[in-house]
Formats: C-alpha cells, sequence, structure tokens
C-alpha cells in the first residue's frame, strides 16, 4: 500500500513545515513519496533554511522524494542571472519586504556592506548596487543550492494524477504536457475546475479564496478532479498535507485539533 503525500506553498516558514512533515510517511513503505509543490521561499523569515530542509530530504529519499519549482523560486533564480541594470536586479527585491527573504541567504558582513550603501542616489540606484553585492553573495556561498533550485522540475505526474504549482493547459487534453507553457505550470491563474482524465493537485492559489471563505485553509476539492494545497501559510501559520492512498484510490487530509488538556494532535479525514 503505497501513499503518496504533497505540500506546497511553504513560503519561508519553517516551524509549519516541520509540523506538516510528522504526518508525512517516508519509512514504512520504500514506494511512500512525498511531492513538494513549489513556493518554498518569501513571505516567512526562513526561506533558505527551508530550501535546505527539503534538500536534504532530497538527499536522505532520493527515489520518494520530489520537488517541483514555483513561481517564487522562478522570479528568485531570474533575480541572480539579472546582470547589470537589468529590471529584475530591482523588480525582484523591490517587492522582498524588509529584504526577509534575501537576510536569510546573506552572511553578516554583507549585511554590513548594505547598511553602508547610501540611498542618496535615489531606491532604484540603491537597489541595482546592494543587489550585486548580495548576489555575490548568494552564489559563492550557496552555489550547491542555486544549482539544485535549477534543476527543480515543473511537473510530475503519476498513473492517477498530475502534481504542478499552478496548472496546465487542459484545452490541450491528452496532449498537456507539450501544449502547456512554462508560465502555466508556474503562475496560472485563474483555476480552473471540473472534470479531466487525471486529477490535478496544485498550490499557487491560496484556498480561502477558491472556498470564499477567509478562515478556510485546508486542501480545495471542486468535486471533480482538482486539488488545491495552498493553504497560506503566512495566515493561517499549517501548511495543508495532501495524502493519497494508491490502493484504496482514497484522497484525506488532516485537521489540527486541541484535545481536553490543552494539547495538540492531528485527525485524518477523507475528502474524496
Amino acid at each position: 500500500m503505497a501513499l503518496i503525500f504533497s505540500i506546497s506553498d511553504i513560503h519561508g516558514y519553517s516551524q509549519p513545515l516541520e509540523e506538516a512533515l510528522t504526518l508525512v510517511d517516508l519509512e514504512s513503505d520504500s514506494q511512500n513519496k512525498l511531492i513538494l509543490c513549489g513556493d518554498y521561499i518569501d513571505y516567512g523569515p526562513d526561506s533558505c533554511k527551508v530550501l535546505y530542509k527539503i534538500k536534504s530530504l532530497v538527499e536522505s529519499y532520493p527515489d520518494q522524494v520530489i520537488v517541483l519549482m514555483g513561481n517564487h523560486e522562478y522570479r528568485f533564480l531570474e533575480f541572480l542571472n539579472a546582470g547589470g541594470h537589468n529590471l529584475w536586479s530591482v523588480e525582484w527585491l523591490s517587492t522582498d519586504m524588509n529584504f526577509t527573504t534575501i537576510n536569510s541567504f546573506i552572511s553578516e558582513s554583507t549585511k554590513e556592506k548594505i547598511f553602508g550603501i547610501s540611498k542618496d542616489k535615489g531606491y532604484h540606484d540603491y537597489l541595482l548596487d546592494i543587489s550585486k553585492i548580495i548576489k555575490k553573495d548568494v552564489l559563492t556561498n550557496h552555489a550547491g543550492l542555486i544549482k539544485w533550485i535549477k534543476g527543480m522540475l515543473l511537473y510530475y505526474e503519476t498513473p492517477k494524477a498530475i502534481y504542478v504549482h499552478a496548472g496546465i493547459d487542459e484545452e490541450a487534453e491528452e496532449y498537456w504536457k507539450h501544449g502547456t507553457p512554462d508560465e502555466y505550470f508556474l503562475s496560472k491563474y485563474p483555476a480552473t475546475f471540473g472534470k479531466f482524465h487525471k486529477d490535478i493537485i496544485a498550490g499557487h492559489i491560496g484556498t480561502s479564496s477558491l472556498a470564499k471563505g477567509k478562515k478556510f485553509h485546508d486542501i480545495y476539492w471542486d468535486g471533480d478532479n482538482h486539488f488545491f494545497i495552498d493553504g497560506e501559510v503566512n495566515r493561517s501559520g499549517c501548511i495543508p498535507v495532501l495524502k493519497y492512498n494508491t490502493t484504496t484510490s482514497r484522497y484525506s487530509s488532516f485537521k489540527k485539533k486541541r484535545d481536553g488538556q490543552g494539547s495538540y494532535f492531528f485527525q485524518e479525514y477523507v475528502i474524496k
């Protein structure tokens, strides 16, 4: 009885990731898998730590852990690859509030250098100046990590389902692999609902918006072939885990509850 677990949109929150991983079983059956569906960085304070944690999981379970790329990893690579006065040297940094993400990567000496750079020429030029220092630090001190990020897959297919960060071109039907542009895999919006010949498991879009309920942060199933698993950890503090049993063909997840003594526990429930 092999199990396939999937999580997505960790966004730099290491504690909720560790909590979610307690629900993932990679030990009892070597056929069990964990599929991570992208967006491991940005928003939370531990982006770099999260990436190294996932990388270590791949190294420990090379045949069981599959890592997909999200649009946030893709944009991070664009920033690192942008040279000179390329717009991406400013664009990505300008969206990193208080440099929360980049501060998780760079050394203390680099932070001191950035602190000493003047903003007198204007914020745009300031970002260009510090981007050169930041890129040199990241590409030097995290070379192996960056190479690993570049090798992330855009999708993963099983006999039953397609796992992806954002979505696929469903109008291409059985030719979706050839008809889907990279930006669909990474950033497709809005969500597609309804029937497809395989189940599609995706993150990217917060489930509260799909359920039209601000407090909803669980797995969202459309009643047909689509499962959305971005529980908006930056709001909920939790990362939903989708579990698929290949023997029973059942999907399930877990709700965090509190017992009579005030301790938390997870209760599994069936989705489909």
